[in-house]
């Protein structure tokens, strides 16, 4: 079941699929994204990039690379504080309570990375995983 625009607020999708390509498209429609760099990602990357320029349409898609030798769970660590930094840099954003992960596993390596930054495994997908912030109470 895919979440509403209203649940997807607060969400962010963080994708490490270097072949994620053309499923980009309908899921930067709902959610900012934030995409590995690679030659089968850039033309859906560049294309959304146009259309936000030419249409204003409003796609937010960040593109990132990966760092060679780096393990998915120390690059999906990297992501998220780069995420963090992006909230902060800008205020008027609100900040992300949720992530949906595409490209990797949920596994206990990436659990524990998660949950020491406050995140709770919540869902999973296809290809990946949903995560939330713990709430208190």
């Amino acid at each position: 079941m895919e979440p509403s625009r209203v649940d997807a607020a607060r969400m962010v999708a963080i994708v490490l699929d270097p072949e994620f390509s053309w499923r980009l498209s309908p899921l930067a429609a709902r959610i900012p994204v934030w995409i590995v760099d690679s030659n089968d990602n850039r033309p859906a990357v560049e294309s959304l990039w146009q259309a936000r320029r030419s249409q204003h349409a409003s796609y937010d898609v960040t593109v990132f690379r990966a760092i060679p030798d780096l393990s998915p769970e120390d690059h999906l660590a990297g992501v998220l504080r780069s995420v963090a930094a992006h909230g902060d840099a800008e205020p008027e954003i609100a900040p992300f309570d949720a992530i949906e992960v595409y490209g990797i596993e949920m596994n206990e390596s990436i659990e524990a990375m998660l949950n020491t930054r406050g995140f709770t495994a919540s869902g999973k997908l296809d290809d990946g995983f949903r995560a939330r912030i713990r709430t208190t109470g």
